[in-house]
């Protein structure tokens, strides 16, 4: 399940599908499925429009993705692009959320 408030979004991501690039995770935002793509390239967030309103960020703006586990590993990274997808490309999320099969995220404007 994903919710939204002022500044910040939540994911409890499921891993569901390998891709040749990484992978696919599946959780809901809204109370619909969608699906959130992760790799190891490091070329930051893409958000859906609706989601970069809820967090009043555009491209380029700077984020915060909390993985959270025993540490709360933190991920600083840009916004990459503002469309229809939804797609994590950070290695530190990718390895954490992969070694798991999931994990908690949640996503704030830094």
């Amino acid at each position: 399940m994903a919710s939204a408030g002022a500044a910040e979004l939540v994911f409890v991501v499921d891993v569901s599908a390998l891709t040749p690039k990484g992978f696919v995770g599946s959780t809901e935002y809204e109370g619909r499925k969608i699906d959130l793509s992760f790799d190891d390239a490091n070329a930051g967030v893409s958000l859906n429009s609706e989601m970069a309103g809820r967090l009043h960020v555009k491209k380029g703006s700077r984020i915060s993705i909390i993985i959270e586990d025993d540490n709360n590993q933190v991920a600083e990274t840009a916004v990459a692009a503002v469309g229809t997808s939804l797609r994590i490309s950070d290695a530190k999320v990718y390895y954490a959320v992969g070694r798991e099969g999931g994990a908690v995220i949640r996503v704030r404007k830094s």
